[in-house]
């Protein structure tokens, strides 16, 4: 799979996640509650990827989350400029 190709995929799996939040807004849900939501669902899902890729997590725990970290930082700006750009 190109890496275009696996990119497209996981926007489209990002965009679920984001309907399941545009739709509890829409139920009038608290939009930081919703957010805290979103970030624990993936630091949890994150823990559980980093247990099954580690044969000692103990061991690879620092590593895993200054892996993720950087991931998330990353993920954050690019959707800031985003913004950004577009007001």
């Amino acid at each position: 799979m190109s890496e275009q190709a696996n990119n497209m995929e996981i926007f489209d799996m990002a965009d679920e996640f984001i309907a399941i939040a545009n739709r509890l807004l829409e139920e009038e849900k608290d939009l930081g509650k919703i957010s805290a939501a979103i970030r624990y669902a993936a630091a949890r899902f994150s823990a559980y990827e980093a247990a099954r890729r580690s044969g000692d997590l103990a061991t690879d725990k620092e590593k895993a989350t200054i892996w993720f970290t950087e991931q998330f930082e990353k993920m954050l700006v690019e959707n800031l400029d985003q913004h950004i750009e577009g007001s």
